[in-house]
Parts: C-alpha cells; structure tokens; sequence
C-alpha cells in the first residue's frame, strides 16, 4: 500500500478534504479506501520581500501513516531518544527553473535557479504511533524571485531510498508588487499579535482548516486608503459537479482600525511548524489580522474575500475548506449519506429526501440531522458523526468472502442501530452451527453462522 502511495505522490500535491456537497459517481467501498488512505499537505505562498522581490515558499506535512517506518535495533547508529522503538527518516528537494512547465521539457531546456533540501528523522515510541494521523514531520523550503515566471519540481526520498518520488510541475507567477493590484491572504492557527517579529504560525493543511477551528487571515491590503473602511466577507462555495461558483454571504466582519498595521511585510520562518514573521518595511505595505469565526461553520467549502466600502470589485480572495480528519466515510458523498439513512427511517422518508437538487437534497439532509442534533448551536453534531462511523466500522468489521458488504448484514444492522453490545458469548452446539450472542441490558439478540466464513444471521431476539 505504501509503495502505491509514493508513487502516486505525482498526483498528491495538494491534499483535501471533500465538502459534503461535492457528488461523484462513486461506491461506498471507493469512499472506505479514500477516507483510509494518509494524508499528505503540499502548498506553495508568495510573499513580498525586500526590493520589491518575492519569497517563494513551500510548506509541507506528511503524517505518519503516510511514512515507512522501521524498528530501531541495537545496530543502528541512530541518535534516537530513550523509549524510541521506530523511526523514519524523510528528504525533500525542491527545484526551481524559469519559465512554464512544459510536458516535451528537458531539463538542459530550462535554467535552473534554485536547489534547496530539507530533511528531518523522526522518532516513535509505539508501533501505533507509526500509523497516527495526528502525528507527522512538517517545515518549508523558500527562495527568493525576481518578479515573473516560474515552475518547480519536488522529490521525495523516504528511509534512506535513492529513487526519489517526482511531483509534477507546477506553475508559479511571482508578482510585480509595485503594480499588483490585489492582496493576498494567508492563514494562521491561533492568536497572534501584529507586530514586528510575532510569530505567526500557519495552518499548514494546503486549502484546509481543520472543522471546528477558528483560525486568523492575515491580510495585505493594497492601496489602503484609512479614511475607508474594509471589511472581510466569507462565501460559502457551491461544490456540486454542475456549480463551483461563489454561494451565499455567511458572515461579514469589519476590520477595526486597530487590527492594521503598516509599514511591515511577512517573511517565511524556518522551523518544525511553518511561521510567517513580521518585518519592518520600506515597501509601504498594509496589513490586517482579522478572526475567522470558523467554529461557527458548517463543514463545506469557503471563499474570504476584502472588500473596500463602496466598492464591489474584491481586492483579495483565499479559498478554504473544511477540513474533518476523521470524518465518516459516507460523508463524503451527499448520495451516499442519505442512502445509508434507510437503516433509521422508512422508506417514503428516504424518497422524500432523495427528491429534489443537490443543494434542496442537501438542505433537506441538513436539516435532519439538525432537528437530532444533541448540543444545539454547535456545528458539530455528535449523534451524525456516531451514526456514521459505526457504518464505517460495521462495513470493515462484519464482512467477509460470503458478504462483502458488513453493513447490509444482520449483525452490521443491529452494530448501527445499538452500538457496540455490552457482551458477547459463543456457543459451539456438537451438532449445529456456532451461535453468537449479544447482549443490550435485558435486550439479546442471537445470531447463527450461515456460511463458515464468518457470516451470522439473525435468528431470535429476547
């Protein structure tokens, strides 16, 4: 699985998360392996720099389960920590060549303007901690660039290999920031300060804000004019195949006169977390640090964008999404999500919420699970996330050659509708087939195998 992996890492640039509105033509088992598969989050930013170049930076997170790890023995010559069991050592080169990519391109075509490496050995304690998803390597690689056009490529080298996994190309153009008429915005964990030197660590995720999470936008503001007032709109996107345009107006928020600094320009901080630190200027930029209520959000896709009073032209725009490590496979799809709700209502039911668009199917599908939701006035609803997953895991755990879908079976009907059992018992009859009991308080509901394979029927309840 892992070879597979680095050698789609071509296609693999830019990691995200899928919006529950975005429809594919796809099966349920696609969306198992798709939510299973490790994560990896590669982003370019261009920032000012002084004389009016530029900063081209690349930012970069593997999580572990994405890495190959191998047990540390008493031979190896590492510089590990006491406790450790694992490791993985990881390098990334980065080069940078003038002009647009093209597919017939040698490299003696191009000139070459930039080499740069990082490399980093990373240590675990446990062998699940080999498989985390929350654990990972991050950093960045930046260089600096005269206005115009560029591309670069990225290879990936993973526990000591001399073949290195090529990225594709990609494309970048490096403004002329003293005619650039639009801002830029970048995004940042938590609670800065604008001011010379902060530190402002960025998200680091491509595209994605992690679900649930209020971040900050940094924001340059061309042309600023202080006798006009600014403010931030974020859009929420239409993500359908048919609609990828900018939707409804969700929030609006003014941008106080005290969020603004001028005189200063970001500069790309080297470290284990990427930062953007802030520097004294003479290129007479403006800048703003603005919350984004993100928490409030349902999770979908986003535009921010800087709008200036009286104007209707946006001076600058960020797309985001929503970023649910976690989240259960059906959701995924809209299609898929409402099929799967026929385990807890009938069938008129489900037909009325399959009819309709795919934002009336989706506010329909919304809207159900509102009406259940445990803690009202929160965008997470715990009882939906449930349900889900132990979809998920009644399709992975109960099938089999017999049935290869473990959620259709009687035991994974009775896993989603009860949860996990407070006890089970098997009974091994000389001249039967095994019986599996599982038992809900005074509530027990007896299976018989049917195949010898692992596949039980319902054949009682108590």
């Amino acid at each position: 699985m892992r070879k597979q992996l680095l050698a789609l890492f071509a296609i693999l640039m830019v990691s995200s998360s899928i919006s529950l509105a975005q429809r594919q033509r796809v099966t349920y088992l696609d969306l198992i392996n798709r939510s299973s598969a490790p994560q990896i989050f590669i982003d370019n930013i261009i920032l000012p720099a002084d004389d009016y170049k530029a900063e081209l930076g690349i930012l970069f997170r593997f999580n572990n389960d994405f890495l190959p790890f191998k047990k540390i023995t008493p031979s190896s010559e590492l510089n590990a920590h006491e406790g450790a069991g694992f490791y993985s050592t990881i390098r990334l080169n980065n080069e940078v060549f003038e002009g647009l990519a093209k597919r017939d391109r040698r490299p003696t075509d191009v000139n070459v303007v930039s080499r740069d490496m990082w490399s980093d050995t990373l240590f675990t304690e446990t062998f699940e901690q080999t498989e985390s998803a929350k654990l990972y390597a991050s950093g960045s690689l930046s260089v600096q660039l005269n206005p115009g056009v560029y591309h670069y490529v990225l290879q990936l080298s993973l526990i000591e290999s001399t073949n290195d996994r090529n990225s594709n190309y990609r494309n970048v153009r490096v403004p002329d920031w003293k005619t650039k008429a639009t801002g830029e915005i970048y995004t940042i964990k938590n609670k800065p300060s604008l001011t010379a030197d902060s530190d402002l660590p960025l998200t680091n995720l491509g595209d994605n804000i992690l679900f649930g999470d209020d971040f900050y936008a940094l924001v340059r503001i061309p042309d600023y004019d202080a006798n006009s007032s600014y403010s931030i709109n974020i859009f929420r996107m239409n993500t359908s195949r048919r609609d990828t345009s900018k939707g409804e107006l969700i929030d609006e928020l003014a941008i106080q006169k005290e969020l603004i600094i001028d005189g200063m320009h970001p500069v790309l901080s080297s470290g284990a977390e990427p930062s953007l630190s802030m520097k004294e200027s003479e290129l007479g930029f403006t800048y703003a640090l603005v919350k984004i209520p993100h928490s409030n959000y349902q999770n979908a896709a986003y535009s921010i964008e800087l709008n200036k009073e009286n104007s209707d032209k946006a001076l600058a725009k960020k797309f985001f999404r929503s970023y649910w490590p976690d989240m259960p496979a059906s959701l995924y799809n809209l299609d898929i999500a409402i099929n799967h709700l026929k385990y807890i209502i009938n069938e008129d039911q489900l037909k009325q919420i399959k009819s309709g668009s795919d934002a009336e199917k989706e506010k329909k599908f919304r809207e159900f699970w509102e009406k259940r939701d445990p803690s009202k006035g929160t965008v997470y609803n715990e009882l939906m996330a449930e349900y889900y997953r132990r979809i998920d895991y009644a399709f992975k755990e109960f099938s089999n050659r017999g049935n290869l879908a473990g959620h259709e079976s009687d035991q994974g009907k009775v896993y989603i509708n009860y949860g996990p059992p407070d006890s089970k018992d098997r009974q091994f009859p000389k001249n039967g087939e095994v019986i599996e009991i599982w038992k809900y308080g005074n509530k027990r509901f007896v299976f018989e195998a049917s195949t010898g394979f692992g596949d039980f029927v319902l054949i009682g309840t108590e």
